[in-house]
This record gives structure tokens, sequence and C-alpha cells, in this order.
């Protein structure tokens, strides 16, 4: 069930459930599969020294786990309507260690009726647990 309605206004803030990026998450997410001999692949998402070869201060969770913890929250706001008609675009800004704990967060920007519905644009964005910023955004949903 979509939490968004054709009444909800401009400036209506929302938030997710609260992710933490776990070292087995980012193991599993970006070591390769299938799991054996030389797992988990080496990248800058699981060791250290390729991360700072890259020119990294660190490991670096990828991006796509957080873009996933956005779309969470899309779906729970707009419902199945948002995996038919939204659209997402996405700035990674800073890099997520494992063990930070992020939060997915949006707010209405804009909200346009439509023959079909009501089209809202969000700014969408996860902050990690010291309140800063790592991935930031747009989105836009239909509530028919």
């Amino acid at each position: 069930m979509a939490i968004i309605t054709k009444d909800t206004q401009e400036g209506h803030e929302f938030s997710g459930k609260l992710k933490t990026v776990t070292e087995e998450r980012v193991y599993a997410f970006s070591g390769g599969f299938p799991k054996g001999p030389g797992w988990p692949k080496k990248n800058i998402h699981t060791d250290l020294d390729f991360a700072k070869s890259c020119g990294l201060p660190t490991r670096a969770a990828s991006g796509a786990m957080f873009e996933g913890y956005l779309t969470e929250l899309l779906i729970d706001l707009f419902g199945e309507s948002w995996l038919k008609n939204g659209k997402m675009s996405l700035t990674f800004v800073a890099i997520v260690d494992p063990g930070d704990t992020l939060a997915p967060k949006s707010v209405v920007r804009s909200r346009q009726a439509e023959d079909s519905g009501v089209r809202f644009v969000m700014e969408v964005w996860c902050e990690n647990q010291h309140g800063n910023k790592v991935v930031v955004g747009t989105a836009t949903g239909l509530v028919q």
C-alpha cells in the first residue's frame, strides 16, 4: 500500500528504514559469485590495498547498494506504481564504509496533476550516521 496520496503536499518529508552496511553484505554484493577460491574478488569495495592503489582513502561500498535503499523507500511511498511509472537520477557524493548506517530520505519538491493522476517530484538522498549525505538526487512517482 502506498503512503503518498494525491493530497500529499510539497515539503512533506519521508524517511525509510535504517540500513547498516555490513562487511558481509559488501562481500556478498561486490565479492563476485560464486564463493570459492580467490573469493572475495579484490576490488575497491572489498580490499583496502586495492582501493588505496586506485586513489581512494578506504574501501567504498557499492553505490548500487544504497541506490537499492532509496528504491525500497520509493516503493514504500508509491507502491507498485513506482515500478511502472517511477524514475530516479542519483549522484554519489561520498564514500560509504562498511559499518556505516544509512537513512534513506525524501521530500516532495513539486506535484503536478496529469490525466492519469498526480506526478510527484521528490528530492531523495541517503545520509550516514553523522548526518552527511552520501548520495543525492531526484525521483518522480505517479499516484493514480
